[in-house]
């Protein structure tokens, strides 16, 4: 499969440079427990299962690298509009791993896919940016490679639209 589509390489150097950065120097900090607010709540519980996927191909080859967790933490700040802290997304990532603790990842993919599955848009912007993550590290691996065409299936995304969405990505 070829993931070096020019768009998808633009995204992907997007997302990395949008995770490098902070917390932003003019958010005043949250005290320790303080909640989030009721807005930022819901962003989060609408964005939890994309950026649960990405996390789940994260770790899909064993192993972590930081341009992964740049394009992942790029990726959330996008999706929540740059309303979380790093604390926030850590929180998140938390959460993600408890899941994992619990069930497998091929059960977490397909619990947050049928979710995901019920609005086309969020299916679609899922595997766009799902493809980014497999890029993220510049070396595609296999298992990630083999992911994303299980989660392009467990979306309902047919193989003709999700070359017109990933560019020239080939299926």
């Amino acid at each position: 499969m070829r993931l070096d589509s020019a768009t998808l390489l633009e995204l992907r150097d997007q997302l990395r440079q949008r995770g490098e950065r902070l917390s932003l120097p003019s958010e005043p900090p949250r005290k320790a427990g303080e909640p989030l607010s009721a807005d930022a709540s819901a962003v989060v519980q609408r964005v939890a299962p994309m950026c649960e996927v990405l996390y789940l191909l994260l770790l899909a080859d064993e192993q972590r690298d930081v341009r992964e967790d740049e394009v992942l933490r790029g990726a959330v700040r996008a999706l929540t509009e740059g309303m979380l802290r790093t604390a926030d997304i850590d929180g998140m990532l938390a959460r993600f791993d408890a899941g994992l603790a619990h069930q497998s990842r091929e059960h977490r993919l397909e619990l947050v896919t049928a979710q995901l599955s019920s609005d086309r848009s969020d299916a679609e912007a899922t595997l766009t940016l799902a493809a980014v993550m497999v890029i993220a590290d510049e070396t595609p691996d296999r298992r990630e490679q083999a992911m994303l065409e299980d989660l392009r299936q467990l979306l309902g995304i047919p193989t003709p639209r999700a070359k017109l969405l990933l560019g020239e990505v080939g299926f």
